[in-house]
C-alpha cells in the first residue's frame, strides 16, 4: 500500500489499484480531522457520541483529500450481514453518506430506536458501475474490501466483521458483481484494508464454532451455499500466553481464502497487514480503545469525465 498525505489527513491507496486510473479512493487514518479526543482525529460516525458539525466536517474534509468534494456518496446502515446493496447506473436515490445525520439510530433502556425520514438500505456491500458517485463506509476494526473489475467497469466496497465474514460477504460481493454487471471473478481485483490482525483479535469458541457450522446464527443465518466455503477459508490460531492459550481468528487470511474460493487469481489480492488494534496512533480500533472511539473512513469511486480531464486520466 502506498501513503498519501492532503495536508493533515493522511490515506492509504493500494500499488495495484495504481494502474488504473479510472478509480479514486482512499483507506483513511485517524489522522487530522476535527475531533478531539476520545475521537480524535478523522472520526466520521455520529454514532459515537461526536458532534454533528466535526462528523459533518471531517466527512468532507476525507472527499476533498480525494478530489472528489462535488460528489454524491452512497452508503448503507451496516449490520454485520452478507446482503449486498447494487447501485444502479442512472439511480437517483441512494442514502448519502454526507447527509445520513438524517437518518440516524438511536437506543434507549437497550433497544434500538430508529429516527428516520425514509427507509435505510440494511446491508454490508455496495456495488455499482455508476460514475461520478463514491462509495463510502466507516470502520473501527472490521475489514474494509474493495474490489474493482477494469473489464466491466465495476467497482464494490464491503464491510467485513467477523459476523459479515462468517456470513460470506467477501463470497456474496463476488456473485453480486457477477450476477449483477456480468463480472467474471479473474478480472476482479481486491484490496485487504487496514483492520484488526490476529495478532490482537482474541475470539471465543463460540466464533470458531460458527465459522466451522457447528454452530448457527439466530437472526441472518448464513446461506446454505456459502456455508461449506466459509468452513474452508476459515483461518484460527492458537497463541500460548501465561494465562492459557488464546484462540486467535486471521480475518486477513480467512477473506483472501474467501475470496480465492470465489475465483480471485492470487495476484489479484493485495493484503495490508496493517492491525488497527496494534496501531492506535494511526488507526480507530473499537476493541483496544474499548468502544470510545472514532471510525475512519473507506472511500471508493469511478471517476466522472469531469474529474478525469482534470487529473489528466
Amino acid at each position: 500500500m502506498i501513503e498519501q498525505r492532503h495536508g493533515d489527513i493522511s490515506f492509504f491507496q493500494y500499488s495495484s489499484f495504481q494502474a488504473f486510473p479510472a478509480i479514486i479512493h482512499g483507506i483513511f487514518t485517524r489522522h487530522g480531522g476535527r475531533s478531539t479526543s476520545p475521537y480524535g482525529g478523522l472520526n466520521v460516525s455520529f454514532s459515537t457520541g461526536d458532534s454533528q458539525e466535526n462528523v459533518i466536517g471531517n466527512r468532507l474534509l476525507a472527499l476533498q483529500a480525494l478530489g472528489i468534494a462535488s460528489y454524491p456518496c452512497a452508503t448503507v446502515w451496516q449490520i454485520h450481514s452478507a446482503e449486498v446493496a447494487t447501485l444502479d447506473t442512472g439511480q437517483t436515490t441512494w442514502d448519502d453518506w454526507r447527509y445520513d445525520w438524517l437518518h440516524r439510530s438511536y437506543s434507549l433502556d437497550g433497544q434500538e430506536l430508529v429516527w428516520t425520514i425514509k427507509p435505510r438500505r440494511k446491508a454490508d456491500a455496495i456495488i455499482t458501475r455508476q460514475r461520478g458517485v463514491a462509495l463510502a463506509l466507516s470502520f473501527a476494526d472490521c475489514v474494509p474490501l474493495l474490489f474493482y473489475d477494469p473489464v466491466q467497469q465495476v467497482i464494490a466496497l464491503a464491510h467485513a466483521g467477523w459476523r459479515g465474514t462468517a456470513r460470506g460477504i467477501a463470497l456474496a460481493t463476488v456473485e453480486a458483481m457477477q450476477e449483477q454487471f456480468g463480472c467474471r471473478p479473474q478480472d476482479i481485483y481486491a484490496g485487504i484494508s487496514p483492520s484488526i490482525g490476529p495478532c490482537c483479535y482474541e475470539v471465543s469458541e463460540r466464533v470458531r464454532d460458527l465459522f466451522l457450522g457447528r454452530e448457527s446464527f439466530n437472526e441472518l443465518p448464513t446461506a446454505e451455499r456459502y456455508r461449506p466455503l466459509v468452513r474452508e477459508a476459515a483461518t484460527f490460531i492458537t497463541k500460548r500466553l501465561p494465562r492459557g492459550d488464546s484462540l486467535r481468528l486471521d480475518l486477513w487470511q480467512t477473506n483472501r481464502n474467501q475470496l480465492l474460493l470465489a475465483g480471485l487469481l492470487p495476484t489479484h489480492i493485495e493484503v495490508s497487514n496493517l492491525c488497527t488494534g496494534c496501531r492506535t496512533d494511526r488507526f480507530f480500533s473499537h476493541r483496544m480503545e474499548q468502544g470510545r472511539t472514532g471510525r475512519f473512513p473507506v472511500v471508493f469511486a469511478l471517476a466522472d469525465a469531469c474529474t478525469r480531464r482534470e487529473t489528466g486520466i
